[in-house]
């Protein structure tokens, strides 16, 4: 009889932390824990992580390729172009990738004349910092917000 209440008790834990994980899971995805990142938001992580941001920039803009995608779950010394792995060679690109992803930057995009640092996403949206390269607006797909920081050719954007 012991071992059948232990069974039964171990089974509603397990239940139970099953519905709870569910649940605290939706709200992380929905916003509830971690909201979004507002404009000033953004322009402090901008000037909190400049040095990072300008450095990966620089390198985004002289490269010879135009569509750069990084995301959180590659390696910091690569990024993919049309689906191919580039690798990277230079030490400090690589440490300034790594620095970004630890501080909250999820994706990091060129798409042509606009770099992208993504903030903040959650299924639906993101947010971030928008750099334009030629000066003009930045063209993100879905955007719907776009507002200037501080500084020329720096953006935070919402895209949904």
């Amino acid at each position: 009889m012991k071992k059948i209440k232990k069974l039964i008790l171990i089974s509603v834990i397990i239940l139970a932390l099953y519905i709870v994980k569910t649940l605290l899971g939706g709200l992380i995805i929905g916003g509830v824990f971690f909201p979004p990142i507002s404009h000033e938001g953004v322009e402090k992580r901008f000037q909190q992580h400049k040095e990072y941001i300008l450095t990966v920039t620089d390198y985004f803009e002289k490269s010879e390729y135009r569509n750069i995608y990084i995301n959180l779950s590659m390696k910091s010394n690569e990024f993919s172009v049309g689906g191919e792995r580039v690798i990277i060679e230079d030490a400090d690109i690589v440490k300034a990738i790594a620095y970004l992803k630890r501080n909250g930057c999820s994706v990091i995009i060129r798409d042509e004349e606009t770099i992208q640092f993504q903030m903040w996403a959650n299924l639906d949206s993101g947010r971030g910092i928008a750099y334009s390269i030629n000066g003009e607006k930045p063209v993100i797909e879905f955007l719907t917000k776009l507002e200037p920081l501080s500084e020329n050719n720096w953006y935070y954007y919402e895209e949904d």
